[in-house]
Order: structure tokens, then C-alpha cells, then sequence
């Protein structure tokens, strides 16, 4: 039931336009109808007649009172319901606690001295023994003994995308654009519903502009979104992309801080 809820909000909020102009369009038909019914029912004198008009007055009044109904819906659900889905899906994620993963050295066994019998151990004292003097090995110098000891290597950098499936790939961070750009990545979710594009204003956005409308099919390695960069204000914006599932909910949405020089 949840999911057929937003597939209907979905659908309302990408073609209000187009629905309110169809019970326009209906309202005026209907009345149109009532018009002539309520004409040919003045006009004649008979009953049988006057009852059919009769009848095509009051169909004609459902059926407005039908469209009329339909606009008053779809009115509520674009000024009230939409703007919470919006503030839902504008909501940062919490962000969790990793625990880093401590390893343990394991000590290397060490073979213990077998005894022989005593002519084994006196054969191996005479090859033990040195033929020579033995020669003395200079002590390190400090220096070689630094560069001895191992440094460790620095850590990769991170990622520039926490999930692949939820990336913008260009602009990348801190790119200077202008003109019409295309905002290429991935938009993909194993239950996958739609996605948005927005744009926000300063390093701490106060809100966020919808680029475009949402769209209802995933992308892969594409392109997100068109924006005209002219029609903005050159300075530092934020862009943010959010994939939104079947059950309404979304992984962590990626942001992309870029700045705008026309």
C-alpha cells in the first residue's frame, strides 16, 4: 500500500500541471452539457423529454462536482503532502561509528636443539670450531641505524564517492564551471523509485534548488542533470544528488562543493 501511495505522489507531482488542466477542461465540457440540457428542457412541452434533460442536468453537475473534487485533492496533497516528502528527503543521514580493526602480531616458533649421540656432538664442535681469528664487525652508525627502521606508508586518500551506485563523477570537488554544464554519475538502488539533482547557495546551504524535475529511471555513468550556469550568481555552490527507493527510503545522498565563474 506504501508503495503504490508514492508512485501516486510521484506521478501527481510530475504532471500537476497537466491534471489540472484536464478538470478544466472536463468542468467546461460538463457545463457546456448542462447548458443545452437545461435549454431543451425549457423549450419543449413534453414530459418524457423534460425528464431526459432533467437527467442529463443532474449528470452533467456530477460530473463537475467529480472534476472539482479531483483539482481539491491534488491541490492538498501539492501544498501539504509533498513539501513533508521533500523534508524527509532532505534530512542528513546519521552518520555511524566505524571501530578500527586492531591486528595482533603472531610470534614466529623457534625450532628447539636436538641432542645426538657424543660423537655426533664432538664432530659438530670440531666444525664449530673457527680456523682463524674471527674479523671484528664495526658497530652502525646512528645514521644507518635510522634508515634502517621501516617507516610506515601514508593512508590512500579516500574515496571521493562513499557509494558507487549514489556518485557524482563531474563537476568534481571544487571544479570551477560556467555556461550550460552536464552533471554526469550514477543514480542506481536495488529497489529504485526515482532521483533528484539540487543545487545549494554558499559553503552551508540554507536550502536546496531542484534541478529540473526528479527523474523516474536509474543512470549509470551518465548523464544527472543539464543546469545553465549563467542564470546564477558566480560564488561556491553545493550540489547534491538523491536516490530514493520503492519504500521511500535512501541512502546517504552525495554532495559536490563547486565554484561558479562565469
Amino acid at each position: 500500500m506504501l508503495q503504490v501511495i508514492d508512485m501516486l505522489v510521484a506521478a501527481i507531482e510530475k504532471y500537476v500541471l497537466w491534471i489540472y488542466v484536464a478538470c478544466a477542461l472536463g468542468v467546461l465540457w460538463n457545463l457546456r452539457h448542462y447548458a443545452l440540457a437545461r435549454r431543451a428542457r425549457t423549450d419543449t412541452i413534453f414530459t418524457v423529454e423534460r425528464e431526459s434533460a432533467a437527467y442529463r442536468e443532474g449528470r452533467s453537475m456530477t460530473n463537475i462536482g467529480l472534476f472539482l473534487a479531483v483539482v481539491a485533492v491534488v491541490l492538498a496533497i501539492q501544498l501539504y503532502l509533498l513539501p513533508s516528502v521533500d523534508e524527509i528527503v532532505s534530512a542528513p543521514p546519521t552518520p555511524t561509528a566505524t571501530l578500527p580493526v586492531v591486528t595482533t602480531a603472531t610470534p614466529r616458533p623457534t625450532m628447539a636443539p636436538t641432542l645426538g649421540s657424543e660423537d655426533e656432538q664432538a664432530t659438530r664442535t670440531r666444525e664449530v670450531q673457527p680456523t682463524s681469528a674471527p674479523t671484528a664487525v664495526p658497530a652502525p652508525t646512528p645514521e644507518e641505524t635510522a634508515t634502517a627502521v621501516p617507516t610506515q606508508a601514508p593512508p590512500p586518500p579516500p574515496s571521493a564517492c562513499a557509494d558507487a551506485n549514489v556518485c557524482i563523477t563531474w563537476p568534481g570537488p571544487n571544479s570551477e564551471v560556467s555556461g550550460v554544464i552536464s552533471i554526469r554519475g550514477s543514480a542506481q538502488h536495488p529497489a529504485f523509485q526515482f532521483y533528484k539533482v539540487e543545487y545549494g547557495v554558499g559553503e552551508d546551504p540554507a536550502g536546496w534548488n531542484s534541478i529540473g524535475d526528479t527523474v523516474g529511471s536509474p543512470v549509470e555513468g551518465g548523464t544527472l542533470a543539464t543546469l545553465d550556469t549563467t542564470a546564477l550568481p558566480n560564488g561556491v555552490y553545493w550540489f547534491r544528488l538523491t536516490v530514493v527507493g520503492n519504500t521511500g527510503n535512501f541512502p546517504p545522498p552525495h554532495r559536490v562543493r563547486v565554484v561558479i565563474a562565469n
